[in-house]
C-alpha cells in the first residue's frame, strides 16, 4: 500500500530542499534560485538548479528534475517508500503502520537496531585498533597489504574470543540481549544468557546504502584460536534480520554505488577482501555476493545503479562451474554481462596486489560477453566437424540460453535485432550447419520455453529519470501544461478528452492522475500533482511541463503585439486538435476498411458514404449535425 497523501505532504513541507541537496554538494544563491555542479555528470559550470519556493531541482544538462522525494530515490537509488521513510526520520515524522504497534526501544523497532548496530561497529572496530588482544590481527590485516585507512574506512572490527565480551560492554546501555540477538551479533544459550556470534573472527560491516552496519560478516584469522580447535567455517554472516536480506544487499556497494552510477558499469567479485583491495587500489565499482548465491533480487537491485556488469570468477574449477548456474538468469533479463575468468589459482585479491589495479581493470574491460563466454565454454575440446553429436548437444545449450531473452525484446530493438543476426550467422559457421536451421531451432525454443524471470512490474525500478521530451505530442503537452498552471480548467478537459486520445505513456498516466483528482473533486494543481506521482519520471515530466507553460507565459508577457489569447480560447484551441486527431483516425479506420478484399458491396457503400461525410465535416463544409 502506497503512503498516505497527508504523510507525503507533512514529510516534503518539513524538508526544506536547499538544505537536504546543500549537505551532498556546494550551492551558491542565484537569483531567486541556488545552483550548483550536477553530481551526476562531469560538471564544470554549474547546470544544477534548486527552485526553492516549488520544492523542486532540475538539471539541463541531464534533463532531469523532481522533488526531494525523487531527490534522494536518485541519490540512494532507492525506491518511494524508502525515500518517504528516510526523509521522514530525518524530519521527526513517526511513520505509522497498520497493524501491531511497535514499541520504541524495543528489538522490533528499526531505530533501535540500527543504532545498535552502529553501537556494535565502533566497539569491534575499536578493539581492532587498540587491544592487545587484536595485535595477531592487526599484523594479519597489514600482512594481507590493508592500510590503516582502509580499515577505518570500512571499519574493519574484530570479535574477542571471550564469550560474552559483547554483553559485558552493553551492561551500561539500552541494548539488551533480546535487542543484540535480533541483531544476530549474539545468540541465547541452553542457560537463559547470550554468547557471542562473531567469537575469534575479524569483521566486515555491511552497510546500506547510507552507510549505516546492517550486519556482519566474520572470517576466521589463522592461528587467533592458539590451542584451542579453530571453528569449521571460515567465514559466517548475519542471518537474515530486520535489517538484513543477503538477496538485497551486495558487499561495497554502500562505498562505491555514486561513482558506479556515473559510469553504469559494476564489477562482482566473489569476497569481501577482493572488494577491499580493488577500492584501495582506487577501483571504485566493485561489489561482492554476501554468502549466497547471485539471484533475480541481485539484479533487481543491480539494474538501479548499472547497465554493464562484470562477473569476475577465480580462477578454479568451482568459479567455472558457478558460471552456467549465473548466466541464464542475467541473459533472461537483457543484462549486458560480460565474464572474467581470472588465471587459473589467482583470486581478484591477490590479482590486484601483485599485478596492479591497471593489469585488473585491463582484464575487465576485455571480458567476453555472457554469450560468447557460454560458446567458449560449450565448444571446448570439441571437434564439431567430426564429433556431431558432442557438436548438437553444444549448440542445443547455446541456444538454450540465447532462448532466454524474448523475441519482444529483440524485435523491439535493432541493434539487438542486429546482434542476434550475427551471433546466428557466426554459430551457424561454427557447427556447420545453415543460418535458417539455428533461427528455427531458436525459434522453437523461444516458443517452448517460459524462462525465470520476475515479473515486468517488479522491474518498474527505473535506472534513469531521463525522457526524451522530443517525442512529447504538442497537444497533449499543451493540455497539461494549461491544467497546471490553471487547474480550474482541469473540469471542462476532462469531460471533452478521453485519456485513450492520449498516444505517450508518462503524459497518458498524468493526465489519468488529474482525472482521478476531479472524479474526488480534489484540486489537480502542480503540488497535488507531484505529491500524487510516486515514479521519479512521471515527476520528472510534471515538472518537465510547468517549466515548459512558466517559460511560455514569460514570452507572453514580454510580447508586446498584444494578441495573446485568454486561457480558456488556448484550452479551446487544444481540445480542436484533440477532436481533429479523432477524426482523422476514424477516416482512417473507415479507408483501412474499404481496402478489405472481402468487403460486401452494401458495407462499402456505406463506409464510402461515412467517408465522404466525415471528410466534409473536418472541411467544414457541413455542420457536425449534418447528415
Amino acid at each position: 500500500m502506497l503512503p498516505d497523501f497527508d504523510l507525503k505532504d507533512r514529510v516534503k513541507q518539513a524538508t526544506n530542499i536547499v538544505s537536504l541537496i546543500g549537505g551532498d554538494m556546494q550551492l551558491r544563491r542565484q537569483g531567486g534560485n541556488y545552483v550548483g555542479l550536477c553530481p551526476w555528470h562531469e560538471d564544470s559550470r554549474p547546470s544544477f538548479q534548486i527552485n526553492e519556493s516549488r520544492q523542486s531541482w532540475a538539471c539541463w544538462v541531464c534533463a532531469d528534475r523532481g522533488d526531494v522525494f525523487s531527490y534522494v530515490m536518485k541519490r540512494d537509488s532507492l525506491g518511494f517508500r524508502e525515500a518517504l521513510e528516510f526523509l521522514a526520520n530525518e524530519a521527526g515524522i513517526q511513520i505509522t503502520k497498520s497493524g501491531r504497534k511497535i514499541e520504541k526501544g524495543s528489538a522490533r523497532d528499526k531505530n533501535t537496531l540500527f543504532a545498535a548496530m552502529e553501537w556494535a561497529q565502533e566497539k569491534y572496530h575499536q578493539f581492532l585498533l587498540h587491544s592487545d588482544d587484536a595485535a595477531p590481527v592487526r599484523d594479519y590485516l597489514s600482512d594481507r597489504g590493508l592500510t590503516d585507512q582502509t580499515i577505518a574506512e570500512f571499519k574493519i572490527g574484530f570479535a574477542p574470543l571471550a564469550w560474552s565480551w559483547l554483553m559485558d560492554q552493553a551492561r551500561s546501555t539500552q541494548f539488551t540481549g533480546e535487542i543484540l540477538d535480533a541483531c544476530n551479533v549474539v545468540m541465547a544459550n541452553q542457560r537463559g544468557g547470550w554468547y557471542e556470534r562473531f567469537r575469534g573472527r575479524v569483521l566486515f560491516p555491511i552497510q546500506n546504502l547510507q552507510q549505516r552496519p546492517i550486519g556482519f560478516g566474520g572470517r576466521v584469522v589463522p592461528g587467533i584460536y592458539g590451542t584451542e580447535d579453530e571453528p569449521k567455517g571460515k567465514y559466517v554472516n548475519t542471518s537474515e534480520t530486520l535489517l538484513f536480506t543477503k538477496s538485497d544487499n551486495l558487499y561495497g556497494l554502500s562505498h562505491v554505488y555514486r561513482d558506479v552510477q556515473k559510469e553504469r558499469r559494476l564489477t562482482i567479485v566473489e569476497g569481501y577482501t577482493d572488494v577491499i583491495a580493488a577500492y584501495q587500489a582506487g577501483l571504485r565499482n566493485t561489489v561482492a555476493v554476501l554468502g549466497t548465491a547471485l539471484n533475480e533480487r541481485h539484479i533487481k537491485l543491480i539494474k538501479r545503479f548499472a547497465d554493464q556488469v562484470t562477473l569476475v570468477l577465480d580462477g578454479d574449477e568451482a568459479g567455472q562451474k558457478r558460471t552456467n548456474q549465473i548466466l541464464d538468469l542475467f541473459v533472461a533479463q537483457d543484462m549486458d554481462l560480460r565474464i572474467l575468468s581470472l588465471p587459473e589459482g589467482s583470486d581478484p585479491f591477490d590479482y590486484v596486489q601483485q599485478q596492479g589495479a591497471g593489469a585488473f581493470q585491463g582484464l575487465v574491460d576485455q571480458a567476453p560477453d555472457a554469450l560468447a563466454h557460454k560458446i567458449n565454454v560449450e565448444t571446448k575440446g570439441i571437434d564439431l566437424v567430426n564429433q556431431t553429436h558432442a557438436a548438437n548437444q553444444a549448440l542445443e545449450n547455446i541456444l538454450k540460453t540465447v532462448a532466454q531473452v524474448p523475441a519482444s525484446v529483440i524485435a523491439a530493438s535493432a541493434a539487438k535485432s542486429l546482434r542476434q543476426d550475427q551471433m546466428v550467422t557466426r554459430l551457424a559457421r561454427q557447427f556447420q550447419t545453415t543460418r535458417e536451421q539455428v533461427k528455427a531451432r531458436l525459434t522453437e525454443l523461444r516458443n517452448s520455453t517460459r524462462p525465470a524471470r520476475f515479473r515486468q512490474e517488479d522491474l518498474a525500478q527505473p535506472n534513469t529519470n531521463e525522457v526524451d521530451f522530443s517525442q512529447f505530442d504538442i497537444k497533449e503537452t499543451e493540455l497539461l501544461e494549461l491544467i497546471l498552471t490553471e487547474p480550474a480548467l482541469a473540469d471542462i478537459a476532462i469531460e471533452r478528452v478521453s485519456p485513450e486520445q492520449f498516444a505517450f505513456g508518462p503524459l497518458k498516466a498524468i493526465f489519468e492522475t488529474i482525472g482521478e483528482f476531479f472524479h474526488d473533486g480534489r484540486e489537480a494543481s502542480y503540488e497535488s500533482v507531484m505529491l500524487h506521482v510516486d515514479d521519479p519520471v512521471l515527476k520528472n515530466v510534471v515538472e518537465y511541463l510547468l517549466d515548459e507553460a512558466t517559460k511560455k507565459q514569460a514570452a507572453a508577457k514580454a510580447d508586446n503585439t498584444g494578441i495573446e489569447l485568454p486561457v480558456h480560447a488556448q484550452l479551446e484551441t487544444v481540445i480542436e486538435a484533440f477532436n481533429r486527431q479523432q477524426i482523422q483516425s476514424a477516416e482512417q479506420a473507415r479507408i483501412s476498411k474499404l481496402q478489405q478484399p472481402s468487403l460486401e458491396a452494401d458495407e462499402e457503400a456505406m463506409a464510402l458514404e461515412e467517408l465522404l461525410r466525415q471528410t466534409r465535416q473536418r472541411q467544414g463544409l457541413i455542420a457536425p449535425t449534418d447528415g
